[in-house]
């Protein structure tokens, strides 16, 4: 069947759709069943699958029914328009998911059967790779909350999530996108995978046991959009879907002029100290050094207009209470900082459980606790409590956040928690419950996260383009520049509405750093991470860096007053 803009045949006998382009190219034979597994059991099709078709003029509608192992019934519907493919399956009965395969699913006796695809290439909106942006179709990709980089062989921590789409093409004329288009009540999974075989692919969604199902159960939407212009375009098509389907949250804080100050972390400054001296950075966060800090950059009139106090100024994670060694007198601090014009940030780091009681997080098989549980009334007024003091003026007076670990967002099917929020969803509910207290407190409030993904808008005022990856293997200079390039313009893409923290931290030279200069107020707000040297190569800075910084935030500050 001719759709507009390209051309469905239907194997009626296999279950799948052969979709081509105008042109005769082959693109896609999607598969019209999924696979919904449960804690109990794999789910396995059996016997024959039934295709029935409704068309309308430039619409093909097929629903599948299949037979299942694990469910009741399970009924896929794919739905063919000029500018896009839509899929969802329904599924009736009991379970727990476990994982949800779209586009693909098991079927007895033939094992797993992906879909088909002539894809050569792929993107990924989430920065896994430090000089890479396009891949090769079968190299597989991950998007999700999931995945802290401490942890070898995981790169996808820095942006969690990003947007839910990925981005592949056949012949890199035309760019498809597999978006998931689902409300954040709904995104109760971890991570969505791109899972390519030769000749095809299949998509997942990790559910880990914490969706229980009674009665029946509707997959989030896939849509595979057609048309886009290059991976950036896809991002920007994605994110007109989530909004013609009503899944966008509704932004309620106005922007606010000073969270275009420019940024100076201390994070950088600490690293650059520990890197000399042999030491851990988080000892260095201390009232004495952040002093110095601004003291060396002001010599050079440098003066930031926001400052951000990062790890570890506060004793215990959990509870944000300053350490007194450290900061015996933070409030005083920030005070003089207000009187001098400035504003301040503190570094909070998500999920971590330190100095929280137990019924105040999510536990383990042993009951021990390993991040803090928004949904555990305990949990809920830990931090409600500490964003109250760390902002209000009977504590602190902080003027936001600087959120980090995200990507620490608790993954495990034997995890105990109490309620029934997971994955994606859950993460948004603690970044809610930060947010929301912080703007009842002070509604100027900034908060920055690295979660540049649409259904978080409600929840963040900034997105940080967090940590640059190093990669001593590549020596072209400028690769730096490019990477955070491409983030910035997923952010853009994404999250229009939102602000850009350029980040700094951690450069693998100070000639990348000096190149990353030249650009980073084009991408956003400026954020200056280092001090009076640079930490990986530890090389210090002569007045031509100083200059460099001047020239950087002058040419901002004029761009954004005009």
């Amino acid at each position: 069947m001719n759709i507009g803009t390209y051309v469905v045949e239907v194997n009626v006998a296999k279950a799948y759709a052969a979709v081509h382009g105008l042109d005769g190219r082959p693109w896609f034979a999607l598969r019209l069943h999924s696979s919904v597994d449960t804690v109990a059991g794999v789910d396995e099709t059996y016997g024959e699958i039934v295709v029935s078709e409704t068309r309308r003029p430039g619409e093909l509608v097929l629903t599948a029914t299949s037979r299942s192992t694990v469910w009741d019934t399970r009924v896929t519907t794919t739905r063919f328009l000029p500018d896009r493919i839509e899929s969802s399956t329904t599924v009736t009965g009991t379970g727990r998911i476990t994982d949800l395969h779209l586009l693909g699913g098991r079927r007895t006796p033939r094992g797993f059967l992906p879909s088909g695809s002539h894809l050569t290439q792929a993107w990924s909106p989430n920065p896994d790779h430090p000089t890479r942006v396009i891949r090769d179709a079968l190299e597989p990709a991950t998007i999700g909350p999931c995945g802290e980089g401490s942890e070898p062989g995981i790169e996808r921590w820095l942006f969690s999530p990003a947007p839910w789409c990925f981005a592949v093409t056949p012949d890199s004329a035309q760019w498809f996108g597999l978006s998931v288009v689902a409300p954040i009540g709904e995104q109760t999974f971890t991570n969505y995978h791109y899972a390519p075989v030769t000749g095809g692919f299949s998509l997942r969604l990790d559910y880990e046991g914490h969706t229980a199902v009674e009665g029946s159960f509707r997959t989030p939407l896939l849509v595979l959009h057609l048309g886009g212009t290059d991976p950036e375009d896809v991002v920007a098509r994605h994110r007109a879907l989530l909004d013609e389907y009503g899944v966008v949250p509704r932004r309620t804080a106005d922007q606010q002029d000073w969270w275009q100050g420019t940024i100076f972390c201390g994070w950088g400054a600490q690293c650059a100290i520990a890197a000399r001296t042999d030491q851990a950075p988080q000892p260095l966060a201390t009232q004495l050094n952040y002093d110095r800090f601004l003291e060396t950059l002001a010599g050079q009139g440098i003066v930031p207009q926001t400052v951000v106090i990062d790890d570890k100024w506060q004793q215990e994670y959990a509870t944000c209470r300053p350490d007194p060694v450290k900061w015996p007198d933070l409030r005083g601090w920030i005070d003089k900082r207000h009187a001098a014009g400035q504003r301040v940030l503190l570094w909070w780091k998500a999920w971590d459980e330190e100095g929280a009681p137990a019924e105040a997080c999510i536990t383990d098989a042993a009951g021990l606790p390993v991040g803090l549980d928004p949904e555990a009334p305990a949990g809920r007024d830990l931090i409600t409590q500490a964003v109250e003091y760390m902002l209000s003026p009977d504590g602190l007076d902080a003027d936001g956040f600087k959120i980090d670990f995200t990507a620490r967002t608790p993954s495990g099917a034997s995890l105990r928690h109490s309620g029934s929020r997971w994955g994606t969803a859950l993460l948004h509910e603690q970044l809610r419950l930060v947010y929301d207290t912080a703007k009842r407190i002070k509604p100027d409030a900034l908060v920055v996260t690295h979660t540049p993904n649409p259904a978080f808008v409600d929840v963040t005022d900034m997105i940080r383009l967090n940590d640059v990856l190093r990669a001593s293997e590549y020596a072209e200079l400028g690769y730096v520049g490019r990477h955070m390039t491409y983030r910035a313009g997923v952010v853009k893409a994404a999250c229009p509405e939102l602000g850009i923290d350029t980040d700094g931290w951690m450069m693998p030279s100070h000639a990348e750093w000096r190149e990353y200069l030249k650009i980073q107020h084009g991408l956003g707000v400026p954020a200056l991470y280092y001090v009076d040297g640079t930490d990986v190569d530890r090389h210090d800075f002569g007045p031509d860096d100083f200059a460099a910084i001047q020239d950087s935030w002058r040419t901002f500050g004029t761009a954004a007053r005009g």
